[in-house]
């Protein structure tokens, strides 16, 4: 079991919440189980800087049947205008422990930017071809045989496309529009079932 079983993130993806000082903030936490067995006793816990109340800090999500997601309502309230950051913890019965850094901004606050260096790649191993996983389009190595972003196996599709000579990528999630391989059940941008 790794983290590479779930799919954990803010509803839609957001990386940030904003909030006004003195007002309570409820956002949903979202747990997608990406494996094809059924995952028992799913928890999230939330923590923060002392700063933040936490009025909802832990949620049981119960246990999540392969290829399912759930959400669970959190809220908090501050009364100091700065830029928070909450730390949501899921674990479960069979070992995971992953955590989620959620950067909470309290009214109107200037970010300090921060300076980003790139990684200098010299040597050859760390040159090897990327492409996108025809399931959820993330970038991978070439010679993966399953991704590590959604734990697809990628080798059938790959043998497939380059036998048939058809575009894998022929299905769009009716929820956020990503673009799907047609054998996709599931959206891995949002978690919708596709129909």
């Amino acid at each position: 079991m790794s983290a590479y079983d779930f799919h954990f993130s803010l509803i839609d993806n957001v990386e940030s919440l904003q909030t006004s000082p003195n007002k309570r903030k409820a956002f949903y936490i979202i747990a997608q189980n990406l494996t094809d067995k059924f995952i028992p006793q799913v928890k999230v816990r939330l923590s923060g800087p002392p700063e933040v109340k936490l009025l909802i800090k832990t949620e049981i999500y119960g246990g999540l049947s392969n290829r399912s997601s759930k959400k669970r309502v959190f809220k908090v309230i501050t009364k100091n205008k700065g830029i928070y950051t909450l730390i949501a913890t899921l674990t479960t019965s069979k070992g995971h422990n992953i955590e989620l850094p959620i950067t909470l901004q309290v009214g109107a606050v200037q970010s300090v930017a921060k300076q980003v260096s790139l990684p200098i790649k010299d040597n050859a191993e760390n040159l090897m071809d990327k492409v996108n996983c025809p399931f959820c389009g993330d970038h991978i190595d070439e010679e993966s045989k399953f991704c590590p972003h959604c734990g697809s196996n990628v080798v059938n599709v790959k043998e497939k496309s380059v036998n048939t000579k058809v575009d894998v990528k022929t299905k769009h999630c009716q929820n956020c529009g990503m673009e799907l391989s047609k054998e996709a059940k599931y959206c891995a941008k949002c978690g919708q079932k596709i129909v």
